[in-house]
């Protein structure tokens, strides 16, 4: 079965990890690429011309400028916690194989398909399941421009 959600929070309820299964497809986000905040984000943590100057991103051959990939994680993380607010969530044991696909650029609206890649209990802590995901980030064209791993420790249904 495939639980596909378009633009809201996928649950209204308290989720578990048995609220998950392999193949569940979960659309959301919309979230603007604003200038300030990527030059503001590039300022702090990757000072890069093309993420601070216009003009300097023009002068490398893109058409404004571009985003810093990890503040696109980053949007990509406040549109998974806007989405899973109800996920009674334990810690994320990391993401894997970030790869930036095509520049974000300055007015980019992102969103998100997340795919249930994996979905197991956990022997080493029976109140908690393991859940992987394939996420998909697109700009409004419908382009992909970032796709990566994460992964959850989610509290499992007592009793079950």
């Amino acid at each position: 079965m495939t639980n596909v959600v378009n633009d809201q929070a996928p649950f209204s309820d308290v989720i578990h990890f048995e609220d998950f299964a392999l193949g569940d497809h979960f659309r959301y986000g919309a979230y603007e690429m604003k200038r300030d905040e990527m030059i503001a984000f590039a300022e702090q943590f990757d000072p890069e011309p093309f993420h601070l100057d216009a003009d300097a991103a023009k002068a490398m051959g893109w058409d404004d400028l571009i985003a810093s990939g990890p503040h696109v994680c980053s949007a990509w993380r406040r549109m998974s916690k806007d989405a899973f607010t109800a996920a009674d969530a334990f810690v994320s044991p990391g993401w894997d194989a970030i790869r930036w696909r095509m520049p974000v650029l300055v007015g980019h609206i992102l969103t998100v398909t997340s795919e249930v890649i994996e979905a197991r209990p956990l022997k080493s802590r029976p109140n908690l399941g393991y859940v992987e995901f394939n996420n998909v980030i697109r700009n409004q064209h419908d382009d992909i421009t970032t796709t990566m791993v994460t992964k959850w420790m989610i509290h499992r249904r007592s009793g079950d």
